[in-house]
């Protein structure tokens, strides 16, 4: 069985990274990397400062984790396309993800839920985790959060989809946490934040239910611990995704939007 942990991110604290990585590998084998702004963030560039990338093979070396770091030489359009690229490239010879945001630090008993992992039903696709989000020790949770979702997850416990069979035909659909993928050879919904809504435009897929997971697993969700460079910068470009999103009914740019003014005062929805 080879289980491996897909990361999407940019420009990010080495520190972070590190511990990213060290929690990963209590469920993987591998690690697949992708690097890269999205093309309405600010100061985007597509790649890392280099240490961030080092950084993450070193670790994932010290670790005992397969490494696949992806640098790309252009923006990406949105997180949509970023990951659905992740989603597909990760899922190459794989059994099970553990789908990770920098800010994501897994503690688990190895041993115990990998077991569970193999002795699942081929029927069992989704699992959830307790996630917990720490409040910031020195700074209120509006200077900490990014949006009103993560601050509505300050100091709370929640079931989190976080581990998905590596199915084939993965696709992240018009919102970041819309994820398809073919089951006995038919698209269902695998969902990542609720299930899609029909109102908002969601297709007719069925939706796979999710399971808890028995093992000890939990992910720590570190947003709000981050430095205000990254709070502010996550801020402004979740605001100008609301405006993409009032206009295009998707997340991603699209030719023929205005460029970005970035609002770096607004919490978002």
């Amino acid at each position: 069985m080879i289980v491996t942990a897909g990361l999407a991110w940019y420009d990010e604290p080495t520190d972070l990274l590190e511990a990213c990585v060290r929690g990963a590998a209590e469920i993987a084998d591998r690690i697949v990397a992708i690097d890269g702004a999205y093309r309405r963030y600010p100061d985007a560039q597509p790649a890392s400062p280099s240490e961030q990338v080092d950084t993450i093979r070193r670790v994932a070396a010290e670790v005992g984790l397969e490494a696949d770091v992806y640098i790309p030489d252009q923006l990406w359009a949105g997180q949509v396309e970023k990951r659905t690229f992740l989603l597909r490239r990760a899922a190459e010879g794989s059994d099970w993800l553990a789908l990770i945001d920098a800010d994501h630090i897994i503690h688990a008993n190895r041993e115990a839920a990998r077991k569970e992992l193999e002795e699942y039903d081929p029927s069992v696709v989704l699992l959830t985790v307790p996630f917990y989000t720490p409040t910031n020790p020195v700074r209120s949770v509006r200077k900490s959060s990014a949006s009103h979702w993560h601050a509505g997850l300050a100091g709370k416990w929640i079931d989190h989809t976080h581990l998905v069979r590596a199915l084939p035909g993965f696709r992240v659909e018009r919102f970041h946490y819309w994820y398809s993928a073919l089951y006995r050879g038919k698209r269902v919904w695998v969902p990542f934040g609720g299930t899609p809504s029909r109102k908002l435009g969601a297709r007719p897929y069925p939706v796979m239910p999710a399971h808890p997971i028995e093992a000890y697993y939990e992910v720590e969700h570190v947003t709000l611990l981050r430095d205000e460079r990254h709070i502010l910068a996550g801020r402004a470009f979740c605001n100008d995704r609301v405006m993409v999103v009032k206009q295009t009914g998707q997340e991603d740019d699209v030719p023929g939007l205005p460029p970005p003014v970035f609002d770096y005062e607004t919490v978002p929805y």
